[in-house]
């Protein structure tokens, strides 16, 4: 079964870890901006994988759950 994939958008601006240069540094996700997450990223460390503007980055789930807001009726 393939995986699912679900679109959220940030309602506040968010922080986000890039990978940059073998480090991760945080970045602020914008208010509006549309994000994706396969419905197995989710993992126990607090942080869930996230694609945005065709990256792959991580935000803490906390953060997901309090910042954005899932964009339904539209297919990946």
């Amino acid at each position: 079964m393939p995986n699912e994939r679900y679109r959220y958008r940030i309602t506040d601006p968010t922080i986000a870890m890039f990978e940059e240069e073998g480090c991760h540094i945080a970045h602020v996700l914008p208010a509006g901006a549309i994000i994706t997450i396969d419905d197995d990223d989710y993992n126990e460390s607090g942080f869930v994988d996230v694609n945005w503007a065709d990256k792959k980055v991580m935000m803490f789930t906390q953060d997901l759950r309090m910042h954005a807001e899932q964009v339904r009726g539209v297919s990946c």
